[in-house]
């Protein structure tokens, strides 16, 4: 195991359960890299997948690494149906769509991947320059972030609003707990959606899409549990 490695390990392993709640930060310095360094995207890479095992990583702006806790369940549902009908909506409209592993390199330094993200196809040239392999440097058109009891919703709130200063169009933020959605444009005030039946992409950014967010996230589980209450009742209803 390298140095990095161990720093990684240590730092998470000694974490009580009650606080490994949301993002760890270790400073760039402690694994003797910087954000200036020549080759800090191929480390940063080998990086990540060499301890993929562990969570999931992102890079500050002001030099820290953080370690996120995997999305474990129901989020990995909730992010997988959010990315798939982005995909649909990119296949018969155009652009890029990305998934949850996608990581953007904004102005400021930050390595950064929301839940769902997508570039509109005129930007698929820029996308293709040899300085954005690995990690494109540009903000997405559109991203989202879905909350997870273990996120601290201001982090996901500064987030999007550091995508929103360097580029991005729109963004949601959904929280299933709450039943509420916030779509932010920049410039505008953010509009807050309490109990959503959908939302949809703007006519400017992703014209005609509309994700069925209490469908889809607020009442996945609630549909499962009703039809299983109705398998039940319709059992001990049937004759012998």
């Amino acid at each position: 195991m390298t140095t990095a490695e161990n720093i990684c390990a240590t730092r998470t392993s000694v974490l009580p359960a009650a606080q490994w709640s949301s993002m760890v930060p270790i400073p760039l310095a402690e694994f003797g890299k910087s954000l200036d360094d020549p080759d800090f995207d191929q480390w940063f890479e080998a990086f990540a997948e060499r301890n993929s095992a562990r969570g999931q990583y992102e890079i500050s702006g002001d030099g820290y690494l953080l370690i996120k806790p995997w999305a474990g369940m129901p989020i990995c549902l909730y992010e997988g149906h959010l990315t798939a009908e982005v995909g649909l909506w990119n296949r018969e409209n155009g652009g890029i769509a990305f998934s949850p592993n996608g990581c953007f390199v904004l102005p400021d330094g930050s390595y950064l991947s929301p839940a769902a993200s997508w570039i509109r196809g005129e930007r698929l040239r820029e996308l293709m320059m040899p300085e954005n392999y690995p990690f494109p440097r540009m903000a997405p058109d559109f991203v989202a972030e879905i909350r997870s009891l273990c996120d601290n919703p201001s982090d996901l709130v500064d987030k999007i609003e550091l995508f929103l200063e360097h580029g991005t169009r729109l963004a949601w933020f959904i929280d299933a707990e709450t039943r509420t959605a916030i779509k932010f444009r920049p410039g505008q005030e953010p509009e807050l959606l309490n109990d959503p039946e959908y939302i949809d992409g703007d006519d400017d950014v992703l014209p005609g899409f509309r994700f069925s967010v209490r469908e889809r996230i607020f009442d996945l589980f609630a549909d499962i549990e009703q039809r299983e209450e109705l398998n039940a009742a319709g059992e001990q209803g049937s004759p012998d």
